[in-house]
C-alpha cells in the first residue's frame, strides 16, 4: 500500500535520543579580593598560635602540622575576611548545584569550620574526603609559585567514580597550583590530596575549611 505525505506526517515520532552528562562535580576556583592585605596577617596568625596549640597533630599527613579546627572563633578581622571568602565559595557552589532551589537551602544559614595547615620541607597530604560537610575547601596563604615541572605542593583531585579508574576510563587525576590568595572549594565527598613540597620548598599554608547547612542558623564557630 502507498503511503502518502500527509499520512507520514501523522505517524507518532521517533523515540529522543539523548546522551546525558551525570553526577556532574563543580569545583569553584577564584583569587579573592582583599588577599594582599589579609594573608600577611593570617600568616602571622598562624604561625604564632602554632606556638601554643595543644591539638594541632599530623594526622593524614606527612610533614604537615593541621592546627585545631577552631579557627573561625579568632577574634581578628582578617578571619571576618575569611569567612566573608568562605561564604563566597559555598553560595556560588550552591546556587550552580541546585538553581533556584539555592534560595531554600541558603536562607538556613551553615555551620562552618577552619583549620591551618602548614608544611614544611617534603611536606604532603594523603588521598582523604570530607565526608560529613557539603563543600569544603582550602585558601592558600603562603607557597612557592616558581618551577612548575614536578607540580610540587598541588592540590590534587581524584576521579571519585572507582569503576571508572579501575576500568581505565577516567581522565585521571586533575592537578590545582597553590597561589597565595587562591580560594579551591569543591563537594565534600570529593577526594583529593597534595602532592609533596619541594625539599628546598619555604613554608606553604594553607586554610582548609567545611560548611554544613542546618535550619537553625548557629553562625561559623
Amino acid at each position: 500500500m502507498t503511503q502518502t505525505v500527509n499520512e507520514a506526517t501523522t505517524l507518532s515520532p521517533p523515540p529522543q535520543r539523548r546522551v546525558l552528562q551525570m553526577w556532574r562535580t563543580p569545583i569553584y576556583q577564584a583569587d579573592c579580593p582583599g588577599a594582599d592585605e589579609h594573608l600577611p596577617l593570617l600568616r602571622e596568625l598562624i604561625l604564632e598560635a602554632e606556638k601554643t596549640d595543644t591539638q594541632a597533630a599530623n594526622f593524614g599527613g606527612i610533614d604537615a602540622i593541621k592546627s585545631s579546627q577552631t579557627m573561625l572563633t579568632w577574634d581578628h578581622p582578617s578571619i571576618g575576611w575569611l569567612k566573608t571568602q568562605i561564604m563566597a565559595a559555598a553560595t556560588a557552589l550552591t546556587n550552580d548545584t541546585l538553581g533556584e532551589a539555592a534560595a531554600e537551602i541558603n536562607s538556613h544559614g551553615v555551620k562552618a569550620e577552619a583549620w591551618a595547615v602548614v608544611y614544611r620541607s617534603g611536606g604532603s597530604l594523603r588521598p582523604h574526603t570530607h565526608h560529613d560537610s557539603v563543600w569544603s575547601g582550602v585558601l592558600y596563604v603562603a607557597a612557592d609559585t616558581g618551577d612548575d615541572a614536578d607540580e610540587a605542593g598541588y592540590l590534587q583531585m581524584l576521579d571519585p567514580r572507582p569503576a571508572a579508574v579501575g576500568r581505565q576510563a577516567s581522565p585521571g587525576v586533575e592537578r590545582f597550583k597553590p597561589v597565595p590568595g587562591r580560594m579551591i572549594a569543591f563537594p565534600g565527598w570529593q577526594p583529593h590530596s597534595v602532592r609533596a613540597t619541594a625539599s628546598d620548598s619555604n613554608l606553604r599554608i594553607a586554610i582548609a575549611w567545611n560548611v554544613a547547612y542546618h535550619e537553625i542558623w548557629t553562625g561559623m564557630s
